[in-house]
């Protein structure tokens, strides 16, 4: 199956309401769980169900390197992105160790890391070593970024196949969130200096300079149009990375399945745009799980109408954020299976 071929389905009302009413006959207070009702609904209307399943699950991490880095808009040398694929791996990174302690499988993947990765644990499917530096160049060639958007489809696709029952997604790759704030402002119309923010906790001064380095490279592409531009295709191709293309697919691939999808942050939340863009409705299934302290985050959170459920001022990325949403939804589930409905409490026991 293609990325761009996928039938989508709307959420299902019958089911969610059939959940708020199985929560609202369970033995508390209405409305006394808060924000996990909302997700228990949202749950039931992807999967068109009250009684599914969100064991087992897998986070998918996409990792590539981004000329763009030579410009100096990231304080971390580029080395990172291969040294951590690594260390992911071997369960040493943030994302990994949540994962462990979740019960979540994790996987690398390497679309265009820099260098070859010695690590038989990191799948590679090497789309090209690094993209073009986007200021001067595209960053890649349309075909390179259907082949990132149909590699990461076709790896959620496997993740689905191989049971799960829910996806997240993660990245790495230094650069990327000058990729991200580039695409994001490509798409909705915005400027650098509304959605760049500091990235790898860069100084003022390299700030002001990745502002410019994004401003400049839309208007090399020609998308500085503050109407906003509609192909993605172009948009990831001119100004995108490889880890955000795979990472919009495998996003699509939820939608194809029917299986809801945790987001992460500012970087995944400009995969998501995308992949909105390419299949409106995708946000159904997405289920927003952390606010990043990145500055555009607002812009497209609002642009997406998702409201995360998390708010701890986290930015570390690699899919680290939706993986603290786990115990959520083991929380729902427990809550679903263990609690007793109003008829089966015992009032017998009272004085």
């Amino acid at each position: 199956m293609k990325y761009n071929e996928i039938q989508l389905l709307p959420l299902d009302k019958v089911s969610m309401q059939a959940m708020q009413d199985k929560i609202d006959n369970l033995a508390k207070p209405v409305k006394g769980l808060g924000r996990l009702e909302e997700l228990a609904d949202h749950l039931a209307g992807i999967y068109r169900t009250t009684a599914f399943d969100l064991r087992p699950r897998k986070c998918l991490v996409f990792a590539a390197d981004n000329g763009v880095v030579h410009e100096g808009v990231s304080a971390s040398p580029q080395k990172i992105t291969a040294i951590q694929a690594v260390n992911m791996m071997n369960n040493h990174t943030t994302v990994a160790v949540l994962a462990k302690a979740f019960d979540c499988a994790l996987q690398v993947y390497d679309v265009g890391i820099k260098a070859d990765l010695h690590s038989p644990l990191v799948k590679v499917h090497k789309i090209r070593y690094e993209t073009g530096d986007m200021l001067k160049e595209p960053a890649m060639t349309i075909s390179e970024a259907e082949e990132a958007l149909q590699y990461g489809f076709d790896m959620g696709m496997q993740a689905f196949d191989e049971g799960n029952q829910v996806i997240a997604t993660g990245e790495l790759g230094m650069g990327n969130t000058t990729a991200a704030s580039a695409i994001i402002a490509a798409l909705l119309g915005k400027s650098g200096q509304q959605v760049v923010g500091r990235g790898s906790n860069i100084s003022d001064k390299r700030l002001a300079h990745k502002i410019e380095v994004v401003n400049a490279s839309l208007q090399r592409a020609g998308l500085d149009n503050k109407e906003g531009n509609q192909d993605p295709l172009k948009v990831l191709s001119e100004v995108g990375a490889l880890e955000l293309g795979a990472m919009a697919g495998a996003m699509l691939a939820a939608g194809a399945r029917h299986k809801p999808v945790l987001l992460d942050g500012f970087l995944s939340y400009s995969a998501a745009l995308l992949a909105n863009t390419i299949q409106p409705g995708l946000t159904n299934y997405m289920i927003p799980t952390h606010r990043s302290k990145e500055q555009g985050s607002k812009i497209v959170l609002d642009a997406l109408e998702l409201n995360p459920y998390i708010d701890i001022n986290m930015c570390v990325g690699e899919g680290s954020g939706a993986m603290l949403l786990l115990p959520w939804l083991d929380g729902v589930k427990a809550i679903l299976t263990n609690m007793n409905t109003l008829q089966e409490m015992n009032f017998n026991f009272i004085p």
